[in-house]
Order: structure tokens, then C-alpha cells, then sequence
């Protein structure tokens, strides 16, 4: 009997050791799955149920669109640091989740020098979107549920610091914005004729790209443009600019000269037209501030030029110029011709500047 109870307990523990190979081995085969899935973009853990707003590519994105369309967050894994502290500390956090409604969010990854394996990932994440405009990373791209860019934040000045509170001010702003072209769609769906082509037109002024099919809508609607509309949204002050100067692709013509008395009655009809934009029009005034610059014996005519652009509209870019322009004039004096403003020989002009600046130190 002894016998039989001692030759019974090596026995117990081979079991014991060879249960505790098998635990120790299934163990690690989990942790290397695991590992292996978040390697290929899989970070969801066994039991977890994943989160429907984060979809895996852009298809699936697109393939469950809400109201609130698609966000996407391009990053550079291998060359952009910055992008991929943000991924982490702005991106994945909750918060972004909080404040776009029922939009998709989608992580891009865009690398440079990609391995085979990264290029595969990258391609089927991204396969179907919209391309990046001018490459700039990190960037966040709005998409509507038909998969049109209606906005793009790139860079630090849209973007922030890499905690994102800027990012997600920005995001809410242009979200809303696209909330508002969507209701304004829907009413003007609901009008016909002059009443249709002004809330289109409306939509036009929205601070997000406008559909691409928006000024065809607009002509349908008023045929002969008794709004205004169509004219106001195919203007364009760099046309406009390139016919007054006689330009080819923003290339001077050598035989011609523009004169304030060759340019001011095509000037006159974009300013006076109350339908263009405040800055469309302001672009027609600096036209004509630039030629009465150039011109001896324009200067007379700067201030009231000036002064008058300022007015259309204070705020924005050329009229905050011309706000600091009409700061600095000093009154109707002829203005300095391109020979007076050329360094004389020897450069004698800075010599005496920088002597006078050494005697100053």
C-alpha cells in the first residue's frame, strides 16, 4: 500500500507541471494574437464591443454614413511625431466623440516610406477618400454622407496644440456650418424661380466649400439672373485683375500699359454692383489704388480711393489694409516713380543708414 501512494504523487505533479506548460502556453499565444492585432490597427480586446463611430476603413465609414457625414484624421506614423501624439492625446480621446453628433471617425495613417505590409493597411483604410489637400499632416477632413470634402482643417493654426481643444472649436464650428447648407438645401427644395436662386445663394456664402453643382442649381432656378445670383457666385477679382492688366496667366503683355483712365469705367461697373461681394468689389477698388500708386499724378486721387474701400467693408482683408493705408497718408502728393525707389550706385543710401546706426550704439 505504501508503495502505491508513493508512486501516485510523482504522477500528481507531472499533471500539475504539464496543466501549468499548457496554461503558461495558451497565455502566450493570447498576448501575441493580441499584440499581432493591434500591430495591423485592431485594438479591440476580447469582450469588448467595438465602438460603431470608429470604423476600421473609410468604406465602412461611408457604408454607415449618418447625418453628420464623416471625420477624418490623417497622421503620419513614420515621419509626423506631432500627428501621432495628437492620434493619442486628441483623436482617441472621448471628448471628440461628445461634440459631432452621429459622424464617423475615421483614422487615416499616411506614410512616406511605408513598408510592403503598412502600404497594404494604409491603402485599405483610406481606399474611396477624398485626396488631401497639399499633403499637409496633420489635417482633419470633413466629408459629407455622399462623401464630398466640405472642409479641411490642416496645420497647427486650425488644429492647436496636441491636446485639440482648438481642433475640436474648429470641428464644431465647420459642423454646424454644414448642418445649416443642409437645412438651407431642404427649404430651398421646397421654393421655385428668383425665391429659390436667393437661398441657394445663401448657401454660397457659407464658410465651407458649396456643392459643385450650386451655380448650375442657381441658373436653373433665375435663367436671367434677375437675382444676381449667378453673377455674384462667377465672378472672379483674379479674372477680373488678369483682363484689366492685359494679362496671360498673371504675365504682363509687353505692349500694353495700364492707365487709371483705360481701367475706371470697368472698375466702376464691378464696384457699383451692389450683387458682387463686399470683397469682390474692394478687389476692384485696390485695382485702382494700385494704378493711381503707379501713375504720376495719381496720388490725388488715393485717399478718396482709400477711404471709399474701407467703407464696403472694414473687416475684412482689404479693407483693414486700406484702414492702415488711409492712416498713413498724408495727403495728394505724386506718387514716387520706380527710378527714385532703386538704390543709387554704391548703395550709399543703407551705407549712411548704418553709420548713423553705429554712432546711435
Amino acid at each position: 500500500m505504501t508503495e502505491k501512494k508513493q508512486n501516485k504523487r510523482p504522477t500528481h505533479l507531472a499533471s500539475l507541471l504539464i496543466l501549468t506548460v499548457l496554461v503558461a502556453g495558451s497565455l502566450a499565444t493570447a498576448q501575441d494574437g493580441q499584440a499581432a492585432a493591434q500591430t495591423n490597427g485592431d485594438t479591440a480586446q476580447p469582450g469588448v464591443k467595438k465602438n460603431p463611430r470608429r470604423p476600421d476603413t473609410y468604406s465602412d465609414a461611408l457604408a454607415n454614413v449618418g447625418n453628420d457625414g464623416i471625420i477624418v484624421f490623417c497622421y503620419g506614423p513614420d515621419w509626423n511625431r506631432r500627428s501621432v501624439r495628437m492620434l493619442k492625446k486628441f483623436w482617441e480621446n472621448s471628448n471628440i466623440e461628445k461634440v459631432t453628433g452621429d459622424a464617423m471617425l475615421v483614422a487615416a495613417p499616411l506614410y512616406q516610406n511605408p513598408t510592403p505590409e503598412q502600404k497594404d493597411q494604409a491603402l485599405t483604410i483610406t481606399q474611396g477618400m477624398p485626396a488631401i489637400p497639399f499633403g499637409i499632416c496633420p489635417t482633419v477632413m470633413m466629408i459629407d454622407s455622399s462623401g464630398r470634402m466640405y472642409a479641411n482643417l490642416p496645420g497647427t493654426d486650425n488644429l492647436g496644440d496636441e491636446n485639440g481643444s482648438l481642433a475640436i472649436k474648429n470641428i464644431q464650428e465647420k459642423l454646424e456650418v454644414y448642418r445649416k447648407q443642409k437645412k438651407l438645401m431642404a427649404e430651398a427644395e421646397t421654393l421655385s424661380g428668383q425665391q429659390k436662386a436667393l437661398k441657394l445663394g445663401e448657401i454660397a456664402d457659407l464658410p465651407i466649400q458649396q456643392p459643385s453643382d450650386l451655380i448650375n442649381l442657381i441658373r436653373n432656378a433665375d435663367p436671367e439672373d434677375k437675382t444676381g445670383m449667378v453673377r455674384r457666385n462667377e465672378h472672379s477679382s483674379l479674372q477680373f485683375l488678369y483682363k484689366m492688366m492685359h494679362t496671360k496667366d498673371g504675365f504682363l503683355s509687353n505692349d500694353f500699359q495700364p492707365t487709371m483712365e483705360g481701367m475706371l469705367e470697368e472698375s466702376m461697373k464691378v464696384i457699383n454692383d451692389t450683387t458682387l461681394r463686399p470683397i469682390d468689389r474692394q478687389a476692384a477698388y485696390c485695382l485702382l489704388i494700385g494704378q493711381a500708386r503707379r501713375e504720376e499724378g495719381g496720388g490725388k486721387h488715393m485717399k478718396d480711393l482709400i477711404n471709399a474701400c474701407v467703407k464696403l467693408d472694414p473687416n475684412s482683408v482689404y479693407g483693414k489694409i486700406c484702414l492702415a493705408l488711409a492712416t498713413m497718408w498724408n495727403g495728394a502728393h505724386p506718387s514716387i516713380s520706380p527710378e527714385q525707389l532703386k538704390p543709387s550706385k554704391g548703395d550709399s543710401h543703407n551705407k549712411n543708414d548704418n553709420k548713423k546706426g553705429r554712432k546711435r550704439n
